[in-house]
């Protein structure tokens, strides 16, 4: 049992707010535990019978902590009326922890139902799965909150894996564009997230939940990750970055699939794919697996897409002018977050090379000088 299990009363048997009866633990992580929960207003036969409530201590926190507890419930309130979204019924705190009430999903996370293989070959569930997902982030960006921890485990799921409900909001923000770098999971993070590519810019932190639904996707579809880290020091992100057919050839992935991957892991974040015409994509796309008929022909074939489709540097961010390093990296822990990848760094000393960013042979000439600074 975690250490916040351990640590925690046990809650078992309890009511909670006068009305939820705590039956179950479902699960904890480093700052909570999650309970299946009775709502007893509710006849027992009701669909909305079962509900899940997270708890989380207060004791030892910071105002700052505290703080982004809170905000959590706040933004997740805001969204939490769209269907493909965890509904947060209710949140309320005494003076030793907070209570959040959310929907019960009795099918676990997307994690889980990737690992089992349920998107295997299945081009209509992915198809439907993965569109309601992009919908549930359009919905957040409507509402100007931006999710920003966008991975498998926190998107849970219907038990056969066709319906998708996102969660976990505690690194939501409602800035359009922040200089927080290294905050998120590291395998689903755009370039510019890390920060040293672009020399610690602020950067759209909209356009970097669009490159994880990226990575979310390459996961549905081959049951792995393409990259451990979007970094010249991660050597399947550099084949990546020099080679436009990488996924095509390491991946079981359609063309169709390949081209649709390739503009939403642009480098240049002002130029990725939109979330309206990432899901119009998804949806006309006849499959996202090779046939075999596609992999006898894949020779043949090259993609006239490239991740350096980059006109312009964009707004906000200056081109990339610092070593690419990870030795930098210091772990900093959310309290509501999954802890496990997670991680934050800052630039502690920072060798600059200046150069001006265009044209893609331009973009050749600068990752080379990365790549010769990097090692």
């Amino acid at each position: 049992m975690s250490t916040a299990a351990a640590s925690l009363p046990d809650f078992m048997g309890c009511t909670i707010g006068k009305y939820y009866e705590l039956t179950e633990v479902l699960g904890s992580g480093s700052f909570g535990v999650v309970y299946l929960a009775i709502d007893t207003r509710e006849p027992d036969d009701s669909p909305t019978c079962e509900c899940a409530v997270k708890i989380i201590r207060k004791a030892g926190r910071t105002p700052k902590e505290l703080g982004v507890i809170r905000r959590e419930i706040a933004l997740h309130f805001v969204v939490s009326d769209h269907r493909s979204i965890v509904t947060i019924h209710d949140a309320f705190d005494d003076d030793d922890f907070f209570y959040i009430i959310l929907d019960y999903c009795p099918g676990g996370d997307l994690f889980y139902h990737i690992a089992e293989d349920v998107y295997m070959d299945n081009d209509e569930l992915l198809r439907g799965a993965f569109a309601s997902l992009i919908e549930a982030v359009q919905h957040c960006h409507e509402h100007k909150v931006a999710h920003r921890d966008l991975k498998p485990e926190n998107v849970l799921t219907s038990e056969d894996g066709s319906k998708v409900f996102l969660a976990d909001f505690g690194l939501a923000t409602v800035k359009r564009m922040i200089d927080d770098h290294g905050s998120g999971t590291a395998n689903y993070m755009a370039p510019e997230c890390h920060g040293k590519l672009y020399g610690y810019q602020p950067y759209d932190t909209r356009a970097a939940d669009i490159w994880a639904l990226g990575v979310i996707l390459v996961n549905m579809i081959a049951g792995r990750n393409p990259w451990e880290k979007a970094s010249m020091k991660d050597e399947l992100f550099a084949q990546f970055i020099n080679d436009p057919d990488y996924l095509y050839e390491n991946f079981p992935l359609s063309r169709g699939a390949c081209d649709i991957l390739l503009e939403t892991f642009t480098l240049n974040p002002v130029h990725r794919i939109s979330l309206r015409k990432l899901r119009e994509a998804v949806l006309n796309l006849e499959t996202f697996f090779r046939s075999e008929d596609e992999s006898e022909t894949s020779n043949t074939e090259k993609s006239t897409k490239s991740p350096l489709d980059m006109l312009a540097v964009p707004p906000g961010l200056s081109a990339p002018n610092s070593r690419w390093s990870d030795e930098d990296d210091d772990d900093d822990e959310s309290p509501l977050v999954t802890p496990e990848g997670t991680t934050s760094g800052k630039p502690k000393n920072i060798e600059k090379a200046d150069w001006s960013l265009g044209s893609t042979p331009q973009l050749l000439i600068a990752r080379h000088h990365i790549e010769q600074l990097a090692f």
